[in-house]
C-alpha cells in the first residue's frame, strides 16, 4: 500500500531517532534497572570507585614524582634528599694528628722506684679509671681480646658510618681484623648488623651524631650545642640504649659540638658511669674531648689519620702508608674511615700486608691500653 503523502509531496514516514534522543533512552534504561536492583547497584559502584582511586592515583605519582626516583641506584650517596655523611666540613682539611710525648718520670721517683713500688703511678702513666665494684668496666668486657701490646707498633682501623649503607657495611666487617666497627645509633636493624660484626671478630663502638661547624646534616637526635643539658642526656641515653656489646664511643661529625666543654662534660659523664671509652674523632683541632675525658677520668683516645677525606683509591692507599710512618714513630696509631667502595678496596689489598711490614692489627681497646700503660 503506497503511503500518504502530505500537501508538500513528501513521504509521511517517522524521523530516525537523533544522537541525543539515543543517549537519553539509554540512561532511562540504566535509571530504571538500579531502581530495580540498588543492593547490586552500589556494590558495582564501589568497585568501579576503587579501581578509579588505584589508577587515578597511581597516574598522580608518576606525574608528581621528581625523575630521579625513577632511576635504580648502585650506591647509597646516588639517593637523593639523603645527608650527606662526611666527617668535617666541606671546608675543612683534617690534619693527621700526632701524640705528642710524655714527660718522662723525675729521676728522683725512677731511683724509689727501682727500690720499692711506688704507693702511686708515676705521673707519666696514669691508673686506669676504677671500675664499678660489682661490675667490669664495658670497655674491657667487651674488648677484642688482644695479648701483645709491645712486640710491634699498634695499628688501629676503625670504620665510621657503619650500619647505614648495609651491603657496603658487611663488607667491611667482613675484612680481616681485628677492625673496629662504628655504628650509628639510627641505622636499621642495629643489633642484628652488629651481632653478625662482632660474629667476625670486629669490636664494636657507638658512632654518636653532633653537630658540626657547617651546614651538614649530622642525622636525627645529634647533639647540639644549643640544647639543655636535659635533652642532652636524653638524646646520649636513647643512642646508648640503641644496641649493646660496644667498647665505647667517638663522635659522628661534632666539629662544632666537640669544641663546647659545657656539653662534652654532660656526655662524658655518662660515658663514665657506664664504663665506656672515647674516641675523640678530633674533626676539628678546636676539640676538647679528648683533654677533657682525662680530665673526668674517662678512657680516651684520639684520632690520627683520616683515610678517605678524598675518597680516591690514591689517596686511600697514601693514608695508609702516613698510618704505618705514625705508628713507627710513636708506637701506634688510629686512622679512621668510612664504608666507601675506594676505602674497602685498598683495605682489602693493605690489610693482608700488615704484618709482613712489621706492625700488628689491633682494636681500638688494645692502642687505648697501650697509650696509657695499661695492661
Amino acid at each position: 500500500m503506497a503511503s500518504r503523502k502530505n500537501r508538500s509531496r513528501k513521504s509521511n514516514r517517522r524521523s530516525p531517532p537523533t544522537l541525543k534522543t539515543a543517549i537519553a533512552a539509554r540512561w532511562r534504561a540504566i535509571r530504571d534497572w538500579i531502581e530495580g536492583h540498588r543492593w547490586h547497584s552500589v556494590a558495582i559502584g564501589f568497585a568501579l570507585l576503587f579501581c578509579i582511586s588505584i589508577v587515578g592515583g597511581y597516574w598522580i605519582a608518576q606525574r608528581l614524582a621528581p625523575r630521579q626516583a625513577k632511576a635504580t641506584y648502585a650506591r647509597i650517596e646516588d639517593i637523593p634528599g639523603l645527608p650527606v655523611y662526611a666527617e668535617t666540613d666541606s671546608d675543612q682539611k683534617t690534619a693527621t694528628v700526632e701524640e705528642k710525648p710524655r714527660p718522662k718520670p723525675a729521676p728522683q721517683l725512677a731511683a724509689a722506684a727501682a727500690v720499692a713500688p711506688p704507693a702511686v703511678a708515676p705521673p707519666s702513666v696514669a691508673p686506669p679509671p676504677a671500675a664499678s665494684s660489682s661490675v667490669e668496666q664495658a670497655w674491657r668486657r667487651n674488648a677484642v681480646p688482644f695479648r701483645d701490646l709491645n712486640a710491634r707498633p699498634l695499628i688501629a682501623i676503625v670504620i665510621d658510618d657503619v650500619g647505614l649503607d648495609r651491603p657496603r657495611s658487611k663488607r667491611a666487617w667482613e675484612l680481616p681484623g681485628p677492625l673496629t666497627m662504628s655504628f650509628l645509633p639510627y641505622a636499621k636493624d642495629l643489633h642484628e648488623q652488629a651481632r653478625a660484626a662482632r660474629a667476625h671478630g670486629q669490636e664494636l663502638m657507638l658512632h654518636l651524631p653532633m653537630e658540626p661547624g657547617g651546614r651538614a646534616d649530622p642525622g636525627p637526635n645529634a647533639l647540639l650545642v644549643s640544647l639543655p643539658e636535659q635533652e642532652i642526656r636524653h638524646r646520649v641515653t636513647a643512642a646508648l640504649d640503641s644496641f649493646d656489646g660496644y667498647v665505647g664511643v667517638n663522635n659522628h661529625m661534632g666539629s662544632r659540638f666537640t669544641a663546647y666543654r659545657p656539653g662534652m662534660e654532660t656526655v662524658l659523664r655518662q660515658f663514665k658511669a657506664r664504663g665506656l671509652l672515647f674516641l675523640d674523632s678530633r674533626t676539628t683541632p678546636n676539640s676538647v674531648g679528648d683533654q677533657t675525658a682525662q680530665e673526668l677520668g674517662v678512657p680516651s683516645v684520639t684520632r690520627h689519620v683520616f683515610l678517605d677525606d678524598d675518597q680516591a683509591i690514591g689517596a686511600v692507599r697514601r693514608k695508609l702508608a702516613e698510618t704505618e710512618s705514625l705508628a713507627r714513630r710513636q708506637g701506634f696509631a688510629v686512622a679512621i674511615g668510612h664504608p666507601h667502595e675506594s676505602t674497602i678496596q685498598a683495605l682489602s689489598e693493605w690489610l693482608p700486608t700488615v704484618a709482613g711490614k712489621g706492625f700488628a692489627l689491633a682494636p681500638l681497646s688494645a692502642v687505648l691500653r697501650k697509650r696509657n700503660g695499661w695492661d
